[in-house]
């Protein structure tokens, strides 16, 4: 191994210590994949275990300290983010393949998400319940204990600072296992929280495989809630293990998230936000566009103006600031991405645009895909219920609204969905029928804000339990019944 290759530290118990891992994963920029930035260590269950052990330690203490001081660790975290942010930021294009202004925004949405998060905690109380007898009934949040976050690689700041400081708010002390393939940032991330003064244990990182150091996680008897975003493959695999447990489980995928562009649209706006939501990160986000239904009588028109702004984007190095679209984080992303489109080609369908690598000489030594549009998808098609890992743009032509629906109404709950409609009537009619984690209207189905009830409540009620308190304060039968 080179002297001069940098290999990351684990966090463990307040202290940054080397693995005696030998095996490691490379660190590799995919905008240059010769450029080697270092190499994580795929560390031993032993490291995951010591981990563990420490923030079960460290509960003990952490789970008393009142949630406004615990909140008030996830503001100075935050603040510390904005005072890094442009080196920050530089790291995650750098190893993950962003354009610069998409960083940027990652690490403004980390820092948004922080600061509601710890000025909530001043409001992450219970309720008071009238009883029937002369007694006091309450309810209180309680920690679960230590939760494991195992973190993916297309947004390797935001999502784990998020779950992070949701984890932490509630009480709870946290082992971050964040992807190999970002680990520069990981490590960006976790001295935010060990600079702002997290107390031994509380806040921990364990480089490894998911398949790996993330199997000992969930393994752990003490480990009582997993937190896991990444590949189907990865999701499956870690839920069908944390099954077998008595564990709160909870994921974040990609999905085929739907896109309805009628014919009242006003397609400006249409145009511009499904440029946006398919394209944007390389198509590399949980709530990026995947599929567009296009109404017939405006199909034709839509396509022809989308098919030329995508290909006016210019590829490449995100670090350019004139570069309007970045690499897959890796090689297994445009290989899925490209069988997808070739399987679809061989069934009929056409693909309008890109469909192949970008073998420019300056763009051959990345993990470079042109931006996609593959029309004429038809619903039983692979990938109109696959999700391409990279920016390809799959179209369904229909001719109704009742068609439209009928295309985007899934069995399963997908992560987000969008109609782009003047017609009020066809837009209540949308949000009624969706089986969407977040709905869209007339607007892109990328973006999220911490205050929103499912991006915040839920996650609370995640990560942690609640107690119900009697205290009976009057003559009685010495209890309530």
């Amino acid at each position: 191994m080179h002297k001069d290759i940098k290999i990351y530290r684990n966090y463990i118990g307040g202290a940054w210590m080397e693995s005696p891992a030998r095996r490691h994963a490379p660190n590799i920029n995919p905008a240059d994949a010769s450029d080697l930035i270092g190499e994580a260590p795929l560390s031993l269950n032993d490291e995951a275990m010591a981990a563990v052990e420490v923030a079960v330690h460290a509960l003990r203490s952490w789970r008393r300290t009142p949630a406004p001081e615990r909140g008030a660790l996830a503001l100075r975290a935050a603040h510390l983010l904005a005072e890094r942010a442009d080196n920050v930021a530089r790291a995650v294009v750098r190893e993950q393949g962003k354009t610069l202004a998409e960083a940027r925004a990652e690490v403004q949405r980390a820092i948004a998400y922080a600061e509601f998060c710890g000025a909530a905690a001043f409001a992450t109380e219970g309720v008071t319940v009238p009883l029937r007898a002369p007694a006091l009934g309450y309810t209180r949040r309680r920690p679960l204990g230590v939760v494991a976050l195992l973190t993916p690689e297309w947004s390797p700041l935001a999502l784990p600072f998020e779950r992070l400081v949701q984890a932490l708010v509630c009480g709870n002390t946290v082992v971050l296992k964040p992807a190999l393939a970002t680990p520069e940032t990981a490590e960006w991330l976790m001295r935010c929280f060990a600079d702002a003064g997290a107390p031994s244990g509380v806040v921990n990182l364990v480089h490894g495989a998911t398949d790996e150091t993330g199997a000992a996680l969930i393994d752990h008897p003490m480990v009582r809630a997993v937190w896991i975003g990444g590949s189907h493959a990865d999701v499956v695999g870690a839920r069908r293990q944390a099954e077998t447990r008595t564990l709160r489980f909870m994921s974040e995928q990609m999905d085929v998230n739907p896109v309805i562009v009628l014919e009242d649209a006003d397609l400006d706006l249409a145009l511009a936000g499904v440029l946006t939501s398919a394209f944007g990160n390389a198509g590399q986000s949980y709530t990026a566009t995947k599929r567009v239904i296009l109404a017939h009588p405006v199909a034709d028109a839509f396509l022809e103006e989308l098919v030329a702004r995508v290909c006016a984007l210019n590829l490449g190095n995100g670090l350019d600031e004139a570069v309007g679209i970045g690499p897959c984080t890796d090689e297994a992303q445009i290989e899925q991405a490209l069988d997808l489109v070739h399987q679809a080609e061989a069934e009929g369908a056409e693909v309008l645009c890109g469909g192949a690598r970008a073998e420019d000489e300056a763009l051959a030594h990345g993990y470079f895909l042109r931006p996609t549009i593959v029309d004429r998808v038809r619903p039983e098609m692979r990938i109109a219920r696959e999700p391409a890992l990279g920016p390809v743009l799959a179209v369904t032509r229909v001719e109704s609204f009742a068609e439209a629906l009928a295309h985007t109404i899934r069995s399963h709950a997908v992560r987000a969905a969008g109609i782009y409609t003047r017609d009020g009537a066809r837009m209540l009619r949308f949000v009624e029928e969706m089986n969407a984690r977040s709905i869209h209207i007339n607007a892109p189905t990328t973006g999220d804000e911490p205050q929103m009830p499912v991006n915040h409540d839920s996650l609370i009620d995640f990560f942690s339990d609640t107690s119900a308190v009697y205290v009976q304060y009057g003559a009685g039968n010495g209890g309530v019944v």
